[in-house]
């Protein structure tokens, strides 16, 4: 086990290819939002390789942000059994020394063995439910005493205060900024539900357009993420509403099928919500975590 390195990116993508046909996991993000992600990653303290032969045998990267639960230490671990043990061993150290309270990584259902003997457990289980964009779209259903908005019109510097507020009652939360939410996405796969009239924000849903590599979905996918509703403002169909927009949009925009990603457990029964919109659990992780409070 060493010290990765900035140039292990490129054998580190490779792995986690493997681990992807190895059924351990279900997707790799496309080469420039990897980097993007990894651009100020400390690569000598905070991730460790393992090599075999002239190639990556298994990897870990540990990152980290606050919460109201204290800090949260996320774990990405590739690599089969034995070496995801120590390298889960490696970051569960690493995290308790750096004051974690929580030490998490997502693996496969059934495939995270090496996790376990190093002293994590499965808390949650974690949904990837998809469906075909190319027939069969629900019609948006507008929701009465709200409008949409997007990107190019939605109130000004509210997608951070409507991001935290949303999500501050969800399952290990932690607050995000600005670069985090909204950065880099198309005004309009950005889409906003506001009170009509007066213009409030109520509900929010993102999407993109992305390629992966070695993965049998229709590609490009159209990725929908943070779907939420202000308290107040829940079980009114505004979820149901924005989703359904961004399928069409996505369509528009060259996606031919759609993916979101779902806590098995959400108290909101989210997952009921999209299988009335044509989604179904296509693939099943569970949540490994260890805790130091």
């Amino acid at each position: 086990m060493r010290a990765g390195r900035a140039e292990d990116l490129t054998p580190l993508i490779e792995l986690w290819r493997r681990e992807v046909v190895a059924g351990r996991q279900d997707m790799v993000p496309e080469e420039a939002r990897i980097r993007r992600m990894l651009s100020r990653f400390d690569w000598e303290a905070r991730s460790r390789m393992v090599d075999d032969g002239g190639r990556l045998a298994g990897a870990i990267l540990l990152m980290s942000r606050p919460s109201p639960d204290g800090i949260i230490a996320s774990l990405y671990v590739a690599g089969p059994g034995p070496i995801a043990s120590d390298l889960a061993r490696w970051g569960l150290q690493l995290s308790r020394a750096a004051g974690a309270s929580v030490a998490q990584s997502f693996m496969a259902k059934g495939q995270g063995g090496g996790l376990g003997e190093a002293g994590m457990e499965v808390v949650r289980p974690w949904w990837r439910m998809d469906r075909t964009l190319l027939d069969d779209l629900p019609a948006p259903a507008r929701v009465t005493g709200y409008e949409l908005a997007d990107g190019r019109n939605a109130p000004a510097d509210s997608w951070v205060g409507m991001f935290n507020r949303t999500f501050a009652d969800h399952w290990r939360f932690a607050p995000r900024a600005e670069e985090e939410i909204i950065a880099g996405k198309l005004a309009e796969l950005s889409l906003m539900a506001v009170t009509s009239p007066g213009r409030e924000p109520a509900a929010i849903a993102f999407g993109e357009v992305e390629r992966y590599a070695d993965d049998a979905r229709p590609q490009p996918v159209g990725l929908i993420s943070s779907v939420g509703t202000l308290p107040e403002h829940r079980r009114r169909g505004l979820a149901t509403w924005l989703v359904a927009e961004l399928m069409r949009r996505l369509a528009h925009n060259g996606a031919s099928s759609a993916s979101l990603y779902v806590d098995g457990l959400n108290p909101m029964r989210a997952a009921d919500v999209y299988r009335r919109l044509g989604f179904e659990v296509a693939f099943e992780a569970e949540v490994w975590e260890a805790s130091f409070s």
